[in-house]
């Protein structure tokens, strides 16, 4: 099949990760031929083009009016090995949790060409990739995360949970051990060059210039592959190949990206690992913050305990939703998720300053069908089974705010989309 057809391109991404599939052992050498010209064109029309432009301040729309000129020139810059990452804008966002989280904005070439990359190296770590994790892979997402915390605590007879937090991971990731990782797997010279020079890449922020040192910039579009890669090696298979093997219980690892927390069956285990995890962290630049982490009773056996003596058991916050044990109506042990109250606080907020933005801004309908919209999406992620009261919640302050100027026109009203129970009788 020619590649000038989509299939063409598929159809060597396949056979990349058939090839990583059968031999898990193999260096792949021959990887950066692949970034030719139909290859770029795709990672281009994948890109988001309403983002924001980077230091060359060159858009989307303006680089497609001379897209196969464009893109022939950058082809023969990268196999004369001429090619030049630029130094990435870094503006700050405000976070879910509070405070604010840097953004490193890329030029448009160097995320086509990182595109192009990271579905070549996704291709084959895909295969390498362990079932703990779900952020930034294909066909998995946070409601998959979700899932396994409930199965693993509802079936998997978890007892006690880890709640562990990785202080500024992004920016803590340590490039030698990183390329060292690269390397189990990727002997391909060029592509390790040009990973090389987007992790050494200069940043401007505020007028003033840095060089990375470590760290990878969050907005790289590469940059949560990098990641996945990282504590696939630190995290994944240290708990599941080695840790596990020394435990007398069960123990359970759920990762979305740097977020993770690590259940267990037996006590001693639990403080066990407990005890383990910050010389782990600390041997690859990374740290634990002990006033973020925490190790907790936690499970239907906890739960139980708990009630006679009138303790409390402890909760923990994961994916936006605060976890905690609970009665059902039948009598019997649960697990409840509620949106985490700051972070629904925060959206009501920022919902609101953007709504007065906008008032003037929009035609009456098309700001209606823009809020129907953004309603809509946080129904679609917060619809758990349970989670009913407090959307609720969130519906009402929304409809007050715009009460005097909606009262004609209604919003979509909540609604439980995602009701796991089917969960209960699968087999670990």
């Amino acid at each position: 099949m020619p590649d000038s057809e989509p299939g063409g391109l598929s159809t060597k991404l396949n056979r990349l990760s058939e090839i990583a599939r059968q031999d898990p052992k193999l260096k792949f050498t021959s990887l950066a031929h692949l970034l030719n010209a139909e290859w770029l064109k795709l990672s281009y029309r994948e890109l988001n083009p309403y983002a924001a432009p980077g230091i060359d301040r060159v858009s989307y729309g303006e680089y497609g009016k001379r897209l196969d000129e464009n893109i022939a020139n950058l082809v023969e810059r990268l196999k004369a090995k001429r090619y030049r990452a630029l130094d990435i804008r870094r503006v700050t966002i405000p976070k879910p949790e509070g405070g604010r989280r840097p953004l490193g904005i890329l030029v448009l070439e160097d995320k086509i060409v990182q595109r192009g990359v990271a579905k070549i190296l996704s291709a084959i770590y895909e295969q390498d990739f362990l079932d703990v994790s779900y952020g930034f892979r294909d066909n998995r997402n946070g409601h998959d995360a979700l899932r396994a915390i409930e199965l693993c605590i509802m079936k998997g007879g978890v007892n006690y949970l880890l709640d562990v937090d990785i202080k500024g991971y992004f920016d803590s990731i340590d490039h030698s051990w990183l390329m060292r990782m690269l390397k189990e797997r990727i002997a391909d010279r060029t592509m390790l060059r040009l990973i090389g020079k987007w992790l050494r890449v200069g940043v401007l922020e505020e007028g003033k210039r840095t060089c990375n040192e470590i760290g990878v910039p969050q907005g790289g579009v590469i940059s949560p592959l990098l990641a996945n890669i990282y504590l696939h090696y630190v995290l994944d298979l240290w708990i599941t190949k080695k840790v596990a093997k020394e435990l007398n219980g069960r123990i359970f690892l759920i990762r979305y990206a740097d977020d993770f927390i690590i259940g267990c069956t037996d006590q001693e285990d639990a403080e066990k690992v407990w005890e383990m995890i910050p010389a782990r962290l600390s041997q690859f630049g990374l740290q634990l913050p002990q006033d973020k982490s925490r190790l907790i009773e936690f499970g239907r056996r906890a739960y139980r305990r708990s009630k006679p003596k009138g303790r409390k058991l402890g909760a923990f916050d994961f994916l936006g939703f605060t976890h905690y044990m609970t009665r059902s109506r039948r009598g019997g042990v649960r697990l409840g998720r509620k949106i985490i109250g700051k972070r629904m606080r925060r959206t009501l907020i920022a919902l609101n300053e953007k709504l007065r933005r906008l008032r003037n801004a929009l035609p009456f309908r098309k700001l209606h069908k823009h809020l129907c919209r953004i309603l809509q999406g946080y129904y679609n992620y917060y619809g758990f089974a349970g989670n009913y009261a407090t959307l609720n919640k969130f519906a009402y302050a929304v409809r007050s705010m715009c009460f005097k100027w909606l009262n004609r026109h209604p919003l979509p009203k909540p609604r439980i989309l995602k009701s796991y129970r089917w969960i209960y009788s699968a087999t670990m």
